[in-house]
């Protein structure tokens, strides 16, 4: 009897000592699961970070080549707009029948030319290559895609295609029959003389040549206008989201 009962005193010692030995395993377990979760957390936070981090910077990349794009904009628009305004003082002249002047062989040499627009776009590209869906603020998402997909295109592609097709097709055919072109290396421009200036008096191609190109680069001038407001309006909205975010330049990946 009394072996029996020191037996089950031991079996008791035993199971005691396993329910200790099972609650410090299962305790231990749980500090690991939860310092498993807590790494995972912080391995989260550290790569939303860089992504966050990758996002800004091209933020700020794209600001830098809007603000280069629209210095080159306002230098084409200018440029034009100077042209548009000696095709119109040439075609008051012809017109008018007025005599020949020496003073509109610079306009003569610029019939044929027009001022293409080229936009900055090495960051947008690195935005389509990491994917748009990089950019949080959905709203400037959309419009920095438009702004590149939709209004630069049209600029550079539809616009300068179509002033390109008109030079080649119609303008420069006309002029390299009626003008004699000349380089002044000393001022670096070009000037054109009339092979003879009563023919193209009274000659309405040139006229309507002259129309033509007037009605093109004001259309131009037009959408430069309107595209650099939108630039501008771009650029403001991406200050807004690097300001809301605290943003500074890093070079983290």
């Amino acid at each position: 009897m009394i072996k029996f009962f020191r037996h089950i005193r031991k079996n008791l010692i035993n199971e005691g000592k396993t329910s200790r030995y099972l609650k410090y395993a299962i305790g231990e377990i749980i500090l690991v699961v939860i310092g498993i979760l807590i790494a995972l957390q912080i391995n989260n936070w550290n790569e939303n970070r860089k992504l966050d981090n990758v996002e800004l910077n091209l933020l700020y990349e794209i600001k830098s080549n809007l603000n280069e794009s629209s210095r080159m904009l306002e230098y084409t628009l200018e440029a034009n707009k100077e042209l548009v305004k000696g095709y119109k003082i040439l075609l008051k002249h012809v017109e008018e029948k007025k005599p020949y002047e020496e003073s509109l062989d610079t306009i003569f040499g610029r019939i044929s030319y027009w001022n293409s627009p080229y936009f900055t776009s090495t960051a947008y590209e690195t935005l389509k290559s990491r994917g748009s869906e990089i950019i949080q603020n959905d709203s400037l998402k959309q419009q920095i895609v438009e702004l590149y997909e939709a209004a630069f295109v049209y600029l550079s592609k539809d616009w300068d295609q179509s002033m390109w097709v008109d030079r080649e097709s119609i303008i420069r055919p006309y002029y390299a029959k009626h003008f004699a072109e000349e380089l002044d290396e000393n001022v670096n421009k070009i000037f054109a003389k009339p092979n003879d200036y009563e023919d193209i008096l009274n000659d309405s191609n040139f006229t309507n040549i002259l129309r033509l190109s007037i009605t093109s680069l004001d259309g131009g001038n037009l959408a430069c206008n309107g595209i650099n407001e939108y630039i501008k309006n771009v650029i403001n909205a991406i200050d807004k989201e690097l300001d809301s975010r605290n943003f500074k330049l890093s070079t983290d990946d």
